[in-house]
């Protein structure tokens, strides 16, 4: 069985307020003697709706 650096996140569509299912990489977090936090993104669609969606995670 293979293991997966992805974390999943459940959101809700803000249009129809279905569950919309995402995985994010894992990324170098938030380090108060790293003065360059990198924000990420990742776009991703309601499956109900199509609504578009942007995550963003450090």
């Amino acid at each position: 069985m293979s293991r997966s650096d992805h974390s999943d996140m459940r959101i809700g569509c803000p249009e129809c307020e279905a569950r919309v299912d995402a995985s994010v990489p894992p990324g170098p977090g938030i380090h108060e003697e790293r003065a360059t936090n990198r924000l990420q993104g990742r776009e991703t669609a309601c499956r109900n709706c199509g609504h578009e969606l942007e995550l963003y995670y450090y």
